[in-house]
């Protein structure tokens, strides 16, 4: 016994020291919370994923056939310039010929 002490004071003491240790309850409950939140966000993350992915694909996709439209309206563009300059000619030809009947003084053919 230590000078001051007790013998009453003597088993609170010795009960102190085979006490068992105290869970920490604050730490397990925290740990558990981010376990729960680390797997929510996981499956967050895995679906965005894919969502991204699949958004991409349509975007590529969208960009391709908005170049196929391109081409295809630079070509009708090109077709009508073409038909364009058959018409102009077709229709200077068709001016020469009855010129040409007059000096030859022929009369246009009728159809």
């Amino acid at each position: 016994m230590r000078r001051g002490d007790t013998p009453d004071d003597e088993p609170a003491d010795h009960r102190e020291r085979h006490r068992q240790p105290r869970r920490p309850w604050f730490l397990i409950a925290a740990c558990l919370t981010l376990v729960v939140l680390s797997a929510v966000l996981w499956v967050k993350w895995s679906d965005n994923r894919r969502e991204a992915a699949r958004l991409q694909r349509e975007l590529t996709r969208v960009y391709k056939e908005a170049e196929d439209l391109r081409m295809q309206a630079t070509l009708g563009q090109e077709r009508i310039a073409r038909l364009e300059r058959e018409l102009r000619a077709l229709k200077a030809e068709s001016q020469a010929r009855p010129a040409e009947d007059k000096k030859a003084g022929r009369s246009a053919p009728k159809r």
